[in-house]
């Protein structure tokens, strides 16, 4: 069986499990205040992490939840989490993080041995875009259990469609993270105790915007989950055609970034000039600084569909608070 649980981070929402979840009771909470606290900023490193959409962990980042809780069936997203242990139970401390103000929804999953679990962004979180982050825990601690997989369908109301992978960092350190006196615990992302961050992060391929729609969605993952931190994050962006020109601009967001690539101000022209019909392109995005996550959209008379952002580069090192209790 599922159980869900809010604490007294999460806001008011309504309940409605699917296929193997059980139905289920949430009380109603209301939403952290944010706070500014910066923690754990560290340099770049071309050092191999072995962070991954393809493999099961101890924390996954869903880089895009969305719904229209007056229309879920033209826009809404589905999540599912699967635990693979064949022996052990697990709880998923799950954080919604809204990408327009940066308040967070928090909720724990519990999951029995080869259990999965299903849920909609419109029951859950309705009408709010942003992204996911789930971490194992065990009492509240988060621990070391590299089992967990998830993935996760968009449906958007100008007719995107995507199954999009859930970002997977296994903890490399046994046992649990220290908790401290105000029941918070700190997620170490070194390649010690947690895979490293991306900083750097690709678009493999866009077609021409000529005839095609694509969406980029990007966003980097706060500090402090236990009351948000918001932080303008400046994105250095170099744009390529196919014939291996390089063009420069800059992308700027908050919380969540949702860009048009239609509407990027590109140094050397727009981007239908850079490239034209019948011809791709892709795109160089770099944080510097921060850890950088996120997935692209597209619809085109011909192909529908999503995928992640490649990492290229990783942060040395970058701190996550979370609560725990």
């Amino acid at each position: 069986m599922v159980y869900l649980r809010l604490n007294r981070f999460g806001r008011a929402v309504a309940v409605c499990a699917l296929v193997v979840c059980a139905a289920v009771a949430v009380a109603a909470q209301t939403r952290g205040e944010l706070g500014t606290r910066e923690v754990g900023i560290g340099a770049q490193t071309q050092s191999v992490s072995q962070l991954s959409d393809l493999k099961p962990a101890s924390i996954l980042f869903f880089n895009k939840y969305t719904s229209n809780p007056s229309n879920p069936q033209s826009q809404d997203t589905q999540i599912n989490i699967t635990n693979t242990n064949p022996n052990q139970a697990v709880a998923v401390h799950l954080f919604m993080v809204d990408g327009s103000t940066c308040s967070i929804a928090d909720f724990y999953l519990n999951l029995t041995r080869n259990q999965t679990a299903s849920f909609l962004a419109s029951d859950f979180d309705p009408g709010v875009t942003g992204y996911i982050v789930g971490v194992a825990v065990a009492g509240g601690t988060p621990i070391q259990f590299n089992w967990l997989i998830g993935d996760e369908f968009i449906r958007e109301s100008d007719g995107k469609v995507a199954n999009l992978q859930a970002y997977s960092v296994a903890k490399n350190s046994p046992g649990g993270v220290p908790i401290t006196g105000e029941a918070t615990a700190t997620l170490v992302f070194d390649g010690v105790d947690y895979d490293q961050l991306p900083s750097m992060v690709g678009v493999s391929s866009f077609n021409s915007q000529t005839n095609h729609t694509t969406t980029l969605n990007i966003y980097s993952p706060m500090t402090n989950l236990q009351i948000g931190n918001p932080v303008s994050t400046n994105v250095f962006t170099l744009v390529y055609d196919d014939r291996e020109n390089v063009f420069s601009t800059s992308v700027v967001f908050q919380c969540y970034g949702q860009i048009a690539l239609s509407s990027l101000r590109i140094t050397g022209g727009n981007i239908n000039q850079i490239v034209p019909a019948g011809h791709t392109g892709w795109i160089r995005l770099n944080a510097v600084a921060r850890p950088l996550f996120g997935a692209v959209l597209q619809r085109g008379p011909v192909f529908n569909g999503g995928r992640n952002l490649n990492p290229i580069v990783y942060l040395a090192t970058y701190s996550i608070l979370v609560p725990a209790f």
